[in-house]
Order: structure tokens, then sequence, then C-alpha cells
């Protein structure tokens, strides 16, 4: 039962609500084979993310004082035995779509994916010269017992291993938990190498091994003068510490925090290992590195699911068609030029992110651009954006970039494009705990003859995720003065390093920039909206974002809704808000839309007595994003973009193709066309209204 006194669902359970909906859509006949495995992969990897950051913090919030945790209505080892089943009982689907309705689809459209089976014997040419061509010199083998067995010997965080249970020549063994047999690792070197091989075709099929079976074929090349008993794959993580800052008020979190420390609590590792391993094999690992019993996953036939969202494209009839992007901008123009005639609005993937990548390599080489100001989120050196700015650095021109690092780049790769950037003459300030950026924003200041240019950059999303053209997102490349300005300003604030609570005051009136005053605007503007209904006009809210949990937020469209005011959210992953409680949501309608592109812009609409106000935004309503980084969100001025905005949102709305309506209990809904209705789906929807604005189209890409 829910608790009405305390109406805010859990973001964790919210959080598996959605890896729930990526099953409903791999498991949808409608979808294109190779897609449905893709969004297998897409489920992987947020069960993954899942079990990286929530876990650790739940397991830490389980220490915590029972005082501290009826305060907070958590009960963190209840939760965890829900969320071990509820895992469990999606893993177990998991693999039943997979295994059962994926597989033999793939096999019925002429691709065999080698899945727990032997390799055929005709590719035994083919693998020997894979191996020894693309593999062999990636391959790092260690004993892990006998007489050659280094003492320091560790499993390596992140790294993927395959575990090889082996012999000398004897042919009595039998016994698979024998003592007499060696041990050794082998690194499934995936940093180098495809995980999907592409085999020669057979039987007229389509043939693709995992990269570590076809390891596993070669281990006698690995190991010569051994018998190879059996192999199984590893893969060690250690979480990161739980930041309580971003889940927690200060109070609770400082609270916390000094609970923990002093309990002198210790993060366990997760090792996951592959299923069927034997127990003796798992037995040995234990007392071979210290691997405590409660630290193993089990994580199905394979690890590393989520590399299937890279499956390699096969046939045009599994996948979906490719995409036909459409340009604001000609190839051979000036952005800067092409801008001063009038905004950009970009809808991606619908528009191709051409006009991004003009705006930054036209800043680097444009004699009159002497600024460039650049907020990089998540970036690695590998981007087309670090290159135009170390060109811009010596051409002359000023640089400042705030980067985010990207935790999920390696080590050594983040501070030696660093490096590479501050020798090109950049000014770089990297992101601090008190003052992290998660807006995606620039400014580039162009001096002409008339006096200075100023051209802003806003989006919704991180230039790495645009580029790939997987997300839907907008972007708005602007001129207007009260934007630019302001974006100078925040720019100006940024680069003193400083956290935002040394500044009580900065003065953004077209931006809602968090810490400072975003929270508060938009409260005000819900206010705004119950003011309107108490006085019988017409209120409504439309809000299109990828997570909402702000308590405060949350009352606030309680309040809107109680009092008559149409709510409608469109939420991608978590929402702590309750829908259809009753006297208290009853009126209000959650909405989550998954499909071909994974949806990540932020929208939001307040009908404003038929002012009809329209924000983009790059953050979402967390505690997090408002107190504890620096966000933005920018008003939508023009009409024509304004119109094009409120239609992309009534497609969302009104979708009954890929929309599933939440419940009480975050229960999955499918919204269903009814008898004689127009089918709609909002991305498809989405598409079309741009195809109709736009007449120059890009390259198609896939």
């Amino acid at each position: 039962m829910l608790d009405v006194t305390h109406p805010y669902y859990d973001n964790s359970l919210s959080w598996l609500s959605y890896t729930q909906r990526l099953l409903m859509e791999a498991d949808d006949e409608t979808v294109p084979v190779v897609e449905r495995l893709r969004f297998l992969g897409k489920f992987a990897k947020e069960k993954d993310e899942f079990v990286k950051e929530k876990i650790p913090l739940l397991r830490a919030m389980s220490l915590a004082s029972r005082d501290t945790l009826e305060k907070l209505n958590l009960f963190p080892d209840t939760l965890l035995e829900h969320i071990r089943e509820t895992l469990g009982n999606q893993l177990k689907e998991f693999t039943t779509i997979l295994t059962r309705s994926i597989l033999p689809a793939l096999y019925d459209g002429g691709v065999h994916l080698i899945f727990r089976e032997p390799i055929e014997f005709n590719h035994h040419e083919f693998l020997r010269n894979y191996f020894m061509k693309e593999i062999f010199r990636f391959v790092q083998p260690l004993f892990l017992s006998g007489r050659k067995s280094f003492k320091n010997t560790f499993i390596e965080p992140t790294v993927f291993h395959l575990i090889v249970r082996l012999y000398k020549d004897q042919p009595d063994l039998k016994a698979e938990d024998s003592d007499e047999f060696l041990y050794a690792c082998v690194n499934i070197p995936v940093a180098h190498t495809p995980r999907f091989v592409e085999l020669p075709e057979y039987n007229g099929m389509k043939q693709i091994a995992f990269l570590e079976d076809i390891i596993r074929y070669n281990l006698d090349i690995i190991f010569p003068g051994y018998k190879i008993f059996d192999s199984y794959c590893i893969r060690s993580e250690r979480p990161s510490y739980p930041e309580l800052e971003d889940e927690l008020i200060p109070l609770y979190a400082s609270r916390v925090g000094k609970q923990l420390e002093k309990q002198e609590f210790v993060l366990p590792q997760n090792v996951f290992y592959e299923m069927d391993m034997p127990d003796s094999m798992r037995q040995y690992l234990t007392d071979r590195f210290d691997i405590a019993p409660d630290e193993w996953i089990e994580a199905g036939h394979y690890l590393n699911y989520s590399s299937f969202v890279h499956f390699p494209r096969m046939s045009k009839k599994l996948e979906y068609p490719v995409l036909k992007q459409f340009s604001t901008v000609d190839h051979s123009e000036n952005i800067f030029d092409n801008l001063q005639l009038g905004d950009h609005l970009l809808h991606l993937p619908y528009h191709s992110s051409w006009p991004i990548l003009k705006f930054f390599n036209d800043a680097a080489m444009d004699p009159y651009v002497k600024e460039i100001h650049v907020s990089l989120y998540k970036i690695s050196g590998q981007s087309f954006l670090i290159n135009s700015l170390i060109s811009a650095a010596r051409n002359g021109k000023k640089i400042l970039a705030f980067v985010e690092l990207n935790p999920k780049a390696s080590d050594e790769e983040s501070p030696l494009w660093a490096k590479k950037m501050k020798d090109a003459g950049i000014k770089v300030i990297f992101s601090s705990a008190g003052l992290k950026v998660h807006a995606k924003i620039a400014l580039v200041k162009r001096k002409v003859k008339k006096g200075w240019e100023k051209y802003g950059y806003l989006g919704t999303g991180g230039v790495f995720k645009l580029t790939a053209n997987e997300t839907v997102d907008h972007v708005l490349l602007t001129t207007r003065p009260e934007i630019c300005n302001e974006l100078e300003l925040l720019f100006a604030y940024l680069a003193t390093g400083q956290e935002p609570k040394k500044f009580k005051y900065l003065p953004f009136n077209m931006l809602m920039v968090s810490q400072f005053n975003m929270h508060r605007a938009l409260i005000e503007m819900i206010d705004r909206e119950i003011k309107h209904s108490k006085m019988g006009k017409k209120a409504a809210i439309v809000i299109k974002i990828n997570q909402l949990q702000d308590k405060q937020i949350i009352d606030k469209l309680y309040h809107a809704s109680r009092v008559g005011v149409s709510v409608t959210l469109i939420v991608t992953n978590c929402l702590c808000l309750i829908p259809d409680l009753p006297t208290i949501s009853e009126q209000i309608v959650a909405l989550r839309v998954v499909d071909r592109f994974q949806e990540n812009s932020r929208i939001f609409y307040f009908y404003n007595d038929g002012q009809e106000d329209i924000l983009l935004s790059s953050g979402d309503w967390t505690h997090r994003n408002f107190h504890r980084r620096i966000d933005v969100a920018f008003p939508i001025a023009d009409p024509k973009f304004k119109k094009t905005l409120k239609q992309v949102l009534e497609n969302y709305v009104n979708d009954n193709q890929k929309a599933v309506r939440l419940d009480v209990y975050q229960n999955n809904i499918p919204v269903v066309a009814l008898p004689g209705s127009v089918k709609i789906r909002a991305q498809e929807a989405n598409y079309r209204l741009i195809d109709r604005q736009e007449s120059r189209p890009a390259l198609q890409v896939k």
C-alpha cells in the first residue's frame, strides 16, 4: 500500500519501471529484430548503471540511524530486497525474450548469432587467422595458480576476463572439481576489437560470433602444451562512493555521512560472473581474490549485454530504415552570416547536426571571431569540438572551456586531451565538487566594423550525443542580445571557479540558471497557473523531461491539479510524483514514450492565460540538478518556433503507438488507439512535422 501521507514514489523503483518499458520494446514483434536486440542492450546498460549507482547508495543508507531513516521515510533493507526480486524477474524476462524470440527471429532473417553453442569447424581457418591478426597482440594471459603464478595478480576493475581451467595431459582427469586443475585468466580486449565478429556465411546464413567465444576457440594457442577443461567470464567493478549531497538535503546528507564515517563504511565490489560457472571455480576465485559471498552477481550466459547496442548492421529489412535528415544551413555558407538573418532551432535527430559542426568550425576559422566560451559536458578527446577549439586557439582566439570530465573515459585519456588543450593556449577550468556544470552552452564573440556580435548556443543534450544521431534533443542557435548577454554573464561567473553560494545574486532575467533562479522561477510559473485556475481561467502545464524527483515541485504540481490545472507529464525515466492518487493527483496524466531514438529533450509548457510560455532545458527536475549542478533553461520567443514545439508536445501527448500511461504503481500501461481513431507515433509525427518545414535535405544517416 502507498502511504498517502508521503505521496512520493521511490526513484529506484521508478527507474526499474523504465527498464521494464525497455524490455517491453524488445519484446514487441512489430519492431525490427536487430532493433529489438539493441533495446535489450539499452536495458542492460540501464541495469548496469542502476546497480552501480543505486545499490551502493541504499547499502550506505541502511547503516543510517533509525531516526534518520524514519524522517526520510526510507527503508533500505526492504527496498533492497524488493529491488533484487524485481531485477531477478527482469533478467529472467530478458533471457526469455533473447533466446525464445529474438534469436529465432534473427535466424529466420538470415542471421545466426552463435549463442552458447559450438562454432562450426568450417570456420576453423577464419577463426585462426582472425585471432592471430586482430586479437592475439592484445591478450595478456596470466596463471593464477601453480609455480608460474604471480602473487600480486588481481582482477582489474571494469576489465573483462576469461577464467580458464586447464591441465597437463592426464586422460584420467574427469572430476570437474579436481584439485589438479590449474587456473589462468585472459583479458577480453573489447577496447581494441569488436565485441561481435562477422564470420563467413555458412549454409546461406550470415554468422556472428562473440569475441570471447573466438578467444575460447583459440585458447590452445594461448596456452600451448595444456589441455583446456572449461572457461567462464568474469568482471569486477568497484562502485564509486555515493554522493549523498546529490540525493539528500544538506542536513541529512551531513548526518548520514557522519554516521557512515563512524561505522567505517566501505563499499563492497561487484563481481559479475557468467551463468553456469561451477561452484568450485567460484570458490577458488573467492579464496584467491578475497571476494565476499555477497559480492558475487550472476549476470547471464554472457557478460556485458550492453554491447548489443552496437550490434553490427546486417540487413535493411532487419532494422529501421535510414533516416533522411534536414539541414538549416548550406554547407558552404558562413553560419554567422546566416544567423544574422534569424535564429535556428534544431530538432535532432530529424535535423542534421551539421549546423552544430559549422558553428564551432566556423568559429575556429572566421577571422572576425575573437572569443569562444564553451561548457564541455562528459566529452572525450575524440570529439570534433576538441579539435575545433584547439584550431581556434592556434588561430589566436581567446578560448575558455569549462570541462566536466566523462567518468566513462579512461583515466589516461582525459588528462591527455586536456593537456593538449592547455598547450594550445585554451584556458581550461575543470569542474569541482562544489561547481559541476551540466548546462550545454557556448558563446561566440565576433568583432566587426559596427562593433561586437554575440552568438549563443544552448542545447538540451551533450554534443557527444547530438552528433551520434541517437537521441531526441533540441539546440537553439541565437543572436538575441538578452540571451547572449546573460550567457556572457554566466561564463564570467564560471571563470571565477567559485561555488554559487558565494554569489548572493546574479541578474538572470531571461535564463533560468540552477542554484541561482531556476527552482524559484519554476515554482512561480506553477503558482501563476494555480492563480489563473482559481480565477476560472484556463490553466495548463505540460512537462517533457527525463526525471522528476524534486519534492517541492511535486507538491506544487499536486496543488495545481487539485485546483483544476491540467497537468500532463511525459517522463522518460524516473518519476517520483504518483499519478491517479485519490484527492491528490487524480487529474495528473503521466506518460512515458520509448521508441527508436532515446528521448532526452526537456520541454516546459505553461499556458499563462493564453501567452503560452515554452522553455527548453538541459536539466531535469531533481534535487541534484536544482541544487548541485549548473543547468540552464531558456525561453523560446520566436512564434514559429513556439508553434512547432507546441505541436511536438501535442504529438507526445496524443501518441497511441509507443506511449504508455503510468499508474499509481508505475506499471507501464500501453496507450491503445481507439477503433477508428488516427494512429499517432510521436517520433514519426515530429519527423514529418520537420519535413514539412524544411526544404534542404542533408546526408542520410543510419
